[in-house]
């Protein structure tokens, strides 16, 4: 019979041990709930990392699209067209700023593949990136060069011309600026950094110096998008317009799907043979991403989102438990900040049957999927107080 040791044991003599996993082994997902393979149900505030923070687990509408896109076609090839694959560029261009999509399968590849294009639109001579601390671009190379040193740490040497700043601090981004600055990355709110919000005075200026200066803006919206803030895109809450954006995590709605977006202007730059990737927007993939557009759409999921967060936020006000420092996100991407080591809240949430994130140490990272039910967020949130208390 499988069970949680059984599995464990089996992940621990043929998997890589890469990851620093717990010892539970997830095998049926639905909405907001998981069971493991001992039986056992959790409430997830942090479904698939983030990949299923709109649909949840095996959402009907999202599930369907992929059984049916299966018995039709799986992948042909980026040298032909596929109709999935457009009816999500589409889907995605049309809540946003336009332009056009390149597809591919994670976060940390939609960031090389913006790397490249903001390279190839700067010119020569210009490579120079602009990117933030407590930021979190990704695991390969070039999305790892834009990220924090901790990371780094066995792999140098990195990609040059990576400039890292404190975020907020406007000035020291127009004195880094020179001749061989080429465009900055963002998040419109740090996921792994522990949930930190820009000033939106801060983005604008980042928006100002970007056309006084000739350099592309580039937001990294892996987390924040779609619709993860209460808005289609997180560089909306900020009232400005990047050049390109890059999505991941929850767009196909647990199935692997990400997006380098660039504005009209810079829509060509990527032109034949200066990128690719095999099985970027395969039919199936894209189907999935389909079905999350639609679903948004459809449950207006965007005023839930607002609502929801809310209501988790007042509902931690309320409980006025003396750790916690500061709630802080929007929408239903949140971090409340604790004022020591959040491992024995995260671990007591666990026993109880409930999923969050702790990141950075001292900060407990909720993102329910948006289509969680009003029963479950609140049995959640109950657990999750409790824990806090203890």
């Amino acid at each position: 019979m499988t069970s949680n040791a059984s599995l464990v044991e089996l992940t621990n003599q043929h998997l890589i041990a890469n990851y620093g996993r717990l010892p539970v082994a997830m095998v049926r997902g639905q909405g907001a709930r998981v069971w493991d393979a001992d039986g056992r149900e959790y409430i997830d505030f942090f479904p698939g990392f983030g990949a299923g923070g709109v649909s949840g687990h095996c959402h009907p509408a999202v599930t369907a699209a992929i059984k049916a896109q299966a018995d039709k076609l799986l992948c042909c090839g980026n040298l032909f067209t596929n109709q999935p694959q457009v009816e999500l560029a589409q889907a995605v261009t049309q809540h946003g700023f336009g332009g056009k999509v390149f597809f591919c399968h994670s976060g940390a590849e939609a960031n090389e593949a913006a790397l490249k294009l903001v390279r190839l639109a700067a010119g020569e001579g210009r490579y120079k990136i602009i990117s933030f601390n407590q930021c979190f671009h990704g695991r390969t190379m070039g999305a790892l060069s834009l990220t924090p040193e901790k990371f780094q740490k066995g792999f140098e040497p990195m990609l040059p011309g990576s400039v890292k700043l404190d975020m907020g601090e406007l000035a020291a981004v127009e004195k880094a600026i020179d001749a061989e600055t080429a465009g900055i990355f963002i998040e419109p709110i740090q996921g792994e950094g522990g949930v930190n919000v820009p000033q939106k005075a801060f983005m604008q200026g980042l928006r100002k110096l970007c056309d006084k200066h000739g350099l592309l803006l580039v937001c990294d919206e892996v987390w924040t998008a779609p619709a993860r803030t209460a808005k289609w895109y997180g560089y909306q809450l900020h009232d400005i317009q990047p050049d390109v954006m890059t999505l991941g995590k929850a767009l196909g709605g647990g199935a692997p799907v990400a997006a380098c977006v660039a504005a009209p202007k810079w829509a060509g730059v990527l032109s034949p043979g200066k990128h690719g990737c095999t099985l970027g927007g395969n039919p199936l993939c894209a189907a999935a991403g389909v079905a999350v557009c639609r679903l948004i759409e459809q449950e207006n999921l965007l005023a839930k989102a607002k609502a929801d967060g809310a209501k988790i936020v007042k509902a931690i006000a309320d409980a006025r438990i003396a750790k916690v420092k500061q709630v802080r996100g929007a929408g239903m991407m949140l971090g409340i900040e604790l004022d020591g080591p959040g491992k024995a809240v995260f671990d007591r949430c666990l026993q109880q049957g409930l999923l969050v994130n702790l990141t950075q140490d001292t900060v407990l990272r909720l993102a329910p999927p948006l289509i969680i039910e009003q029963s479950l967020l609140e049995k959640g949130l109950e657990i999750l107080i409790a824990a806090m208390r203890a």
